[in-house]
């Protein structure tokens, strides 16, 4: 039986060793782009009470532990020096080698179509993207591009790289869809086109 607590866990992965340094002040939240502009429930130091806490069920499902893009705007200005962005990584590590699934929609890869040429690896921020052998059908034992979901924010870089047209963001809207958004937003309320 394993004894290791979720802290314990934490600390032990590159970036993860400086979890017990936070006191909660709050001063990374109040830096960061994500809680200011996309997602109010965004909060680092709520996040890593809950892994001090031992709730890992909670911060597997927090949106912090998914919307972290590693700007590491909140790093300059911690009075404790803390890489959140690297704790925040060590969570997510976790998460994932137990099972749990980002739920951004991320980057998906078209191994029928795939040339390998690793653009999309050069441009992902993030490391999320590698070239792999693996076995296609039709194909073979080929490279491809995998994406690894954890690591994927769903920038959409590489979709705007590939020359292939084989990785990208699986689309919600058509680009009709879009454009009618936009419209919507420009003209008067109540006016139609």
């Amino acid at each position: 039986m394993n004894n290791t607590t979720f802290a314990e866990e934490v600390k032990a992965l590159p970036g993860g060793e400086s979890l017990e340094m936070c006191y909660s002040c709050g001063t990374c939240t109040s830096q960061c782009m994500v809680q200011l502009k996309q997602e109010p429930e965004y909060n680092p130091r709520r996040l890593l009470r809950l892994v001090m806490m031992e709730m890992r069920a909670e911060a597997y499902t927090n949106p912090t532990t998914w919307l972290c893009s590693a700007c590491d705007l909140c790093y300059p200005a911690c009075p404790q020096q803390i890489h959140i962005s690297s704790v925040i990584t060590a969570v997510k590590q976790i998460a994932s080698q137990n099972g749990i699934k980002t739920p951004l929609a991320t980057s998906v890869v078209n191994q029928q179509t795939c040339v390998a040429c690793g653009l999309c690896v050069e441009v992902c921020p993030y490391d999320a993207i590698s070239l792999q052998v693996i076995k296609v059908p039709y194909r073979g034992a080929v490279p491809v591009a995998v994406v690894e979901s954890s690591l994927c924010m769903a920038c959409g870089l590489c979709g705007a790289a590939c020359r292939s047209n084989s990785i990208g963001i699986p689309e919600e809207y058509s680009d009709l869809d879009v454009i009618e958004d936009i419209w919507s937003w420009l003209r008067p309320e109540g006016a139609s086109l």
